[in-house]
């Protein structure tokens, strides 16, 4: 509408002339994405791993793990499309995507408070599973406030912006989150994750726009089919698309969960708090090695994929990234493990750099909530297909012989990877960058 391309956030080019996002602007629409990322990415890796080492035995965390990162993941699978369908169609002056923004952000407070206050493992169970459904109506939401916001000839740029938002929540959560439980502070770390998602919040109401829908309701029937309305058969590019990230998200997604359990059964091996949080403060030291080389690849890596098109990126991170799980199945030392991070973050930084634009290339207008959503049946579905078997495998294995199960694991998800970037190339449209996007980039 013309009164909209005259607002102050989005000021007027002149005829002829693309204007292209500030700096400012994309910074601000992927602030959200660090504070999803340091509560998922440390809940995931050190603070989840780290309650079933304090109230699960030892010859059982795997599968402990497992079980409730799987009910998690099918919690998030069914909320967050659902969330994002719904945003598509609210229509209230405030907007549609920041309303549940709110919603979701107040609620992961209380849950967070669940957590820090639960004494056993049965007790984990319902907070951690409302942190789910929580977290994804946010996340819902705000998957769908990008493409709202980001023409696509400024997708590409966008995504590295978006990997930068991603990797400094990653890097904080790894960090800050592994060295506050290696001093004995889980409830601590558990609160700034809420500290972090509330300012993030902030950021996006304050400078992000958001517009209601135009136009006509669409049956409210069709909101609440979310993922399961979902045709493959008539978006086969998208479908494609998400089985790939569904692997190789599956690779990444089981290295980041079984770290600590791997660190402190090889290097920390024995009983006591001491050296649970020890093995923690390795494993935060491993994982900000890998965020720290995602962070110098991601911009780089975005730019790149305007040039030689999103498949290339994708397939060769998922082979990188492929061949450092496999070396560590040979590692003999924890510098070993550090220097297998590298390129670990280099794969998942070109990874996450290309992953939001390749997906938002591909999603049908009008319908960005729901279909950004429905792209978490790649992320959350991958812990909920890795993490189960590979828990069960490692316990199981790991009573036949100490640590067996271990480079099981790891081979598994080195297939994972190799599958997903040789699925990549089943998507024939989003893949290569458009005249737009190739003028962009000179």
């Amino acid at each position: 509408m013309a009164d909209s391309a005259r607002s102050p956030s989005r000021p007027t080019a002149r005829p002829g002339v693309r204007l292209r996002l500030s700096a400012p602007r994309l910074l601000a629409l992927s602030a959200y994405w660090v504070a999803i990322n340091y509560l998922w990415q440390g809940m995931g890796a050190l603070i989840l791993p780290r309650l079933i080492v304090g109230h699960v035995a030892a010859g059982h965390r795997g599968v402990a793990l497992g079980a409730l990162a799987a009910a998690g993941s099918v919690v998030a699978i069914v909320v967050q499309p659902a969330a994002g369908a719904f945003s598509d169609r609210l229509r209230i002056r405030w907007g549609r995507r920041k309303p549940f923004m709110v919603v979701g952000t107040l609620g992961d407070l209380a849950c967070l408070a669940g957590l820090a206050l639960a004494g056993s493992y049965a007790a984990l169970v319902i907070p951690y599973c409302a942190l789910q459904i929580c977290s994804n109506t946010a996340e819902g939401a705000y998957q769908g406030l990008l493409p709202d916001q980001v023409p696509g000839p400024d997708r590409g740029r966008a995504a590295g912006y978006y990997g930068i938002g991603v990797f400094i929540g990653t890097a904080l959560g790894f960090l800050l989150t592994g060295q506050l439980i290696a001093l004995g502070h889980l409830p601590l770390a558990l609160a700034t994750a809420g500290v972090v998602l509330v300012l993030a919040l902030a950021v996006t109401l304050r400078w992000v726009p958001d517009s209601p829908a135009q136009g006509p309701v669409p049956s409210r029937g069709s909101a609440w089919l979310g993922v399961f309305g979902f045709r493959p058969r008539a978006h086969p590019d998208f479908t494609w698309l998400l089985v790939s990230r569904l692997l190789v998200l599956m690779g990444i997604t089981g290295l980041t969960s079984f770290a600590l359990l791997y660190i402190k059964s090889v290097y920390y091996p024995g009983s006591g708090s001491a050296l649970a949080n020890r093995a923690s403060g390795a494993t935060s030291v491993l994982l900000a090695v890998v965020v720290v080389f995602a962070l110098l690849v991601t911009l780089p890596a975005g730019k790149l994929s305007q040039r030689v098109g999103r498949r290339a990126i994708v397939r060769a991170a998922a082979f990188v990234g492929a061949a450092g799980v496999l070396l560590l199945i040979p590692a003999s030392s924890l510098l070993w493990v550090y220097l297998v991070g590298v390129l670990v973050g280099t794969a998942f930084g070109a990874l996450l750099s290309v992953d939001w634009a390749f997906l938002a290339d591909l999603v049908p207008p009008g319908e960005s909530g729901r279909f950004m959503g429905i792209s978490n049946l790649a992320t959350a579905g991958a812990g909920l297909l890795v993490t189960f078997p590979a828990g069960l495998l490692l316990d199981t294995l790991n009573r036949v012989h100490r640590n067996l199960g271990f480079p099981v694991i790891f081979a598994f998800f080195a297939v994972c990877l190799v599958l997903g970037g040789w699925l990549v190339g089943r998507v024939r449209a989003g893949g290569r960058p458009g005249p737009a996007e190739l003028a962009a980039t000179g």
